[in-house]
């Protein structure tokens, strides 16, 4: 009985400090892309990294915690250096660096953001892309990005399909992507003047969608999937 006692004595003990220590805070993860000039570099969902870099501490999750941490997990390179001014700022990846025309932009959703991806605070439910572009010499704008849209993604044998293609500026506002190629597993369809392209599936399976447009950053990866009908 006495021991029965101490065991339950612990057990409570232990119950009032998880209720004074409150919830585990849960982790975030950020929707991270990195395009290079030729493929896709990375694309998932890592947890950010927080700790010391190169002797300047990222405290708090941010899209550049989640862009050394899928470079260590997944064996590529983030050569950063440090301004005072304005905190990191990423010279390369996966060996690509920056030239006198050519510099890693950050994007936030679709807009290009103004401070620094280490100054950025990472919140659930975030996009964030990375990607090599060609900058304009006088306005410093950046390539668009292409984003794209299927009017379905589970189909059956013999259904078409609906692919919306837009281009988004380094503000965020999206225009239709003018005969922008739509790639279905590596065979290309050239959308309309209104970006759109029909695209019917004669076989089961699984189906990546990409689109690309010369001048343009390559859109997003969007799964379709086909049953039998």
């Amino acid at each position: 009985m006495h021991r029965l006692r101490l065991t339950f004595a612990a057990a409570v003990a232990a119950l009032a400090i998880l209720v004074a220590a409150g919830p585990a805070t849960a982790k975030v993860h950020v929707a991270l892309r990195v395009e290079g000039p030729r493929h896709t570099i990375f694309s998932g969902r890592p947890v950010p990294f927080t700790g010391t870099v190169k002797g300047h501490a990222l405290s708090q999750p941010t899209p550049l915690g989640a862009l050394i941490r899928a470079g260590r997990k997944h064996d590529f390179d983030v050569s950063l250096s440090w301004f005072s001014c304005c905190g990191f700022f990423v010279d390369s990846v996966a060996g690509r660096a920056g030239d006198a025309s050519h510099f890693w932009a950050f994007k936030v959703g679709h807009v290009l953001s103004s401070i620094g991806a280490g100054s950025v605070e990472a919140t659930p439910g975030m996009h964030a892309l990375f990607y090599w572009t060609t900058f304009d010499s006088t306005t410093g704008a950046t390539e668009p990005t292409l984003g794209l849209k299927a009017g379905s993604r589970n189909l059956e044998v013999g259904d078409a399909a609906t692919f919306s293609v837009v281009s988004y500026d380094d503000a965020g506002h999206a225009t239709p992507s003018a005969h922008a190629w739509v790639s279905v597993n590596g065979a290309a369809t050239q959308a309309g003047s209104l970006g759109r392209a029909t695209v019917r599936f004669t076989r089961k399976g699984t189906y990546a969608v990409r689109a690309t447009h010369p001048g343009t950053i390559r859109s997003p990866t969007v799964w379709v999937h086909v049953g039998s009908s």
